[in-house]
């Protein structure tokens, strides 16, 4: 059985941008497709999805792809291979605007796509809705793309890895789009990302996965500048800029899950209760609300003893706070709960 994500919990509020970061194969693309109900047929997803009130894994297909596009956008990574290359892109744009907001007149519907592109900073936006995606740069592609997933005007806008292959400035301008898109709309933005000074620059709350796990959660400041979990830690000394240390050692095996900590053949702050103890996210003081965020789970963090008495409660009571924040984001009807455990269940042990 391969645990692509387990046990993830996680808030997304109107207006908010929620990062995701971590490396490659942590399951960050993997949480993001789950929630529109896009992964393959060989994925199992439990838990819950709350979206404004209602689990998505208990709505029946018809009313989830009512809401795939129109309530919730996916803007995919691979803006080259994404678009169809046979296709204008004012047709693709205009497909959009003419399924989501129930158009039929053709110059409604094109004046629509201009807008559209024009509100993302296309430039000569008329002329653009009559070149195919090759005649595009990278740049301009990836606003196609997030044209088609405004067209919807949707609730939650999921973007997976948007600055992928692009370059410093087109990535700066990609970064800008998304702000200016969150702005404007009002909409819940979850961003994944591998660059790390996208997270930094964009995101007003960041979740750090590793191996399928969220192992951290707080406001972008707070862990870029503040950083309490160790592998947090170790990702940010990758970045240029802060020495690009690498993290020693490779990921461990999603098919055999570790009693304790998964970061703990890595870890240079580990100790002996970390290779039985496997701890939770918690509430350091009060609500999310109130402070921003949840503490790293991670038992050698903070000021308790490893393996101390305090620790293990501490742990213990992780797992009362997830349950009542279940409980709250599925009465927020604007807000966008996950709380998940996806596996591939070709590969699933009897």
């Amino acid at each position: 059985m391969v645990h692509a994500v387990n046990g993830v919990s996680l808030e997304i509020r109107p207006g908010e941008i929620f990062g995701i970061i971590g490396e490659t194969g942590s399951g960050k693309s993997v949480l993001g497709l789950s929630i529109p109900g896009l992964l393959p047929g060989n994925c199992e997803v439990g838990g819950s999805i709350v979206f404004k009130g209602t689990d998505l894994l208990r709505v029946d297909r018809k009313r989830l792809r009512h809401w795939r596009g129109s309530e919730i956008a996916f803007i995919p990574q691979n803006p080259a291979t994404s678009l169809n290359p046979v296709l204008t892109i004012g047709y693709q744009v205009a497909e959009a605007i003419a399924r989501f907001r129930k158009m039929q007149r053709r110059k409604a519907i094109a004046a629509q796509a201009a807008g559209l592109l024009r509100d993302l900073r296309m430039p000569a936006p008329e002329q653009k809705l009559k070149s195919y995606p090759f005649q595009l740069s990278g740049g301009m592609k990836q606003r196609v793309l997030a044209a088609i997933g405004l067209a919807g005007q949707p609730s939650l806008l999921i973007a997976d890895e948007p600055t992928k292959g692009l370059d410093a400035i087109v990535r700066n301008q990609v970064v800008d789009m998304l702000h200016r898109m969150a702005q404007a709309t009002g909409a819940a933005m979850l961003v994944i990302t591998h660059d790390l000074h996208v997270a930094e620059a964009l995101c007003d709350r960041v979740g750090v996965m590793y191996a399928g796990q969220l192992v951290e959660e707080g406001r972008a400041g707070d862990i870029f500048q503040a950083p309490k979990h160790p592998y947090t830690k170790g990702l940010l000394r990758s970045m240029p800029g802060r020495g690009m240390v690498p993290i020693p050692g490779t990921g461990p095996s999603l098919t055999e899950q570790a009693e304790g900590c998964a970061f703990y053949a890595r870890c240079g702050e580990r100790r002996p209760v970390c290779m039985s103890l496997r701890p939770a996210l918690y509430a350091s003081a009060g609500t999310p609300e109130q402070d921003g965020g949840v503490d790293p789970a991670c038992a050698a963090s903070g000021s308790d003893a490893a393996g101390s008495a305090n620790a293990i409660d501490r742990t213990c009571a992780a797992n009362e706070f997830n349950a009542a924040y279940v409980t709250k984001a599925a009465d927020a009807m604007h807000a966008v709960k996950v709380r998940c455990f996806l596996y591939d269940s070709d590969s699933r042990s009897e």
